[in-house]
């Protein structure tokens, strides 16, 4: 078989160390009688560099890669100073290491010690430090929830932070809900504003699902220096599906366990320029006892409107003061009259029940009232169409 040669006459070479030797075999005429003429081609060895050696104030925004020029990365360890580990994974098809920097701790001292290998297998070893920083402002982040406590099927997730976040798109990826249920929930965060982040599904929660939420914020930089330094955990579960119904025409709540009417209670809603608002609400709240002052919402009390009640058995589901309660004032008129300031009422029996029955989180579905619920005004994130609700987030775009 004939040998393809370049342009020079010379084989190609077939590996990269290749040695080409041209043999002389009974060459006559002019000149020197060459017997052998050798042409190596040397490979370069592998060099280990990164920015991120000798550096004294490491931040967690961009830590430089670990990289082999003309060569392949075979090993990296970085190791803190009790012997801590620190995780990363390989890039650029081998020739970098990028470090998980969710593992780093702030001002430390780590050791890198690097393997690489160049084209011929020959082996490099590199061996470098680096400390991280320490911020000068903590990002804190707090919950609605309370870890192993079980809540309704409308509960929504509900982190606050103690700054305004800058850089949501950055927090919000790094906020993961995970289920046990086959299928994976579809759900989205919404930012309400600058310090507040919440997470609901497309739909009620399923029920009987735990539910863990990992937020591994530690060493974003949320804006204006502000630093998370730690991550969060939460888990909890969600309970049976309980919803209440209460529907302000016929003066009636209906109440459904796992979709199943279990109780209908006479009730009593607002009165004219007092309704309740109709909408999707969920209980925030329960409270045995609490006083209820109408100063509160702005009546005088030399207003006839004006009241100071002893309530209980009281469950809230707006800010502004709603709440469905016992109220042996107006059991005359629960199923015919509605002639409260905006709460739901209830026969003392009735709330007692119901509050024994209900969670945090439990939908409060009210009907016909012929009053808005305004959004913002308690958990009222099952108001908003499900295209409004996941337009909120960061990472939508």
């Amino acid at each position: 078989m004939a040998t393809k040669k370049n342009k020079r006459g010379f084989a190609g070479r077939g590996v990269a160390a290749a040695v080409v030797t041209i043999a002389a075999v009974g060459l006559a005429g002019c000149g020197p009688n060459l017997s052998m003429i050798t042409a190596p081609w040397s490979e370069p060895e592998a060099v280990v560099k990164s920015k991120l050696f000798g550096k004294k104030n490491v931040n967690f925004d961009n830590v430089p890669i670990v990289k082999a020029v003309d060569g392949q990365i075979q090993q990296v360890t970085v190791v803190g100073p009790d012997g801590e580990r620190v995780g990363g994974e390989m890039t650029r098809n081998g020739s970098a290491w990028q470090i998980d920097t969710s593992d780093l701790d702030f001002g430390t001292d780590y050791t890198v010690s690097v393997v690489a290998v160049d084209m011929r297998g020959n082996q490099t070893n590199a061996v470098d430090s680096f400390r991280t920083f320490v911020p000068e402002n903590e990002l804190v982040a707090t919950t609605n929830i309370t870890t192993g406590s079980s809540y309704g099927v409308g509960m929504p997730l509900i982190v606050t932070f103690n700054s305004p976040v800058e850089n949501k798109a950055e927090i919000e990826e790094r906020l993961n809900v995970e289920t046990n249920t086959p299928n994976p929930i579809v759900g989205a965060w919404n930012w309400e504003s600058d310090t507040q982040v919440t997470y609901r599904p497309k739909q009620y929660w399923p029920a009987n699902t735990k539910v863990q939420l990992n937020a591994d914020i530690k060493g974003v930089n949320a804006g204006n220096d502000f630093y998370a330094l730690d991550n969060k955990r939460e888990k909890f579960s969600i309970a049976r599906k309980f919803v209440m119904i209460q529907d302000s025409a016929s003066k009636q709540m209906k109440v459904k366990k796992n979709n199943k009417t279990i109780r209908v209670m006479p009730s009593s809603s607002g009165k004219p320029g007092y309704e309740t608002r109709s909408g999707d609400k969920v209980i925030m709240s329960k409270e045995q006892h609490v006083v209820m002052d109408a100063a509160s919402t702005g009546i005088a009390k030399d207003d006839p409107e004006y009241y100071r009640l002893d309530v209980y058995w009281a469950m809230r589901i707006t800010w502004s003061g709603e709440y469905v309660h016992s109220a042996p004032w107006s059991v005359g008129s629960q199923g015919s009259s509605n002639v409260s300031h905006g709460c739901i009422n209830l026969a003392p029996s009735n709330a007692t029940w119901l509050f024994n029955q209900a969670k945090i989180g439990d939908p409060v579905e009210v009907k016909n009232t012929g009053r808005t619920q305004d959004l913002g005004n308690g958990w009222t994130m099952w108001e908003e169409s499900w295209n409004d609700w996941k337009s909120g987030s960061a990472l939508e775009a």
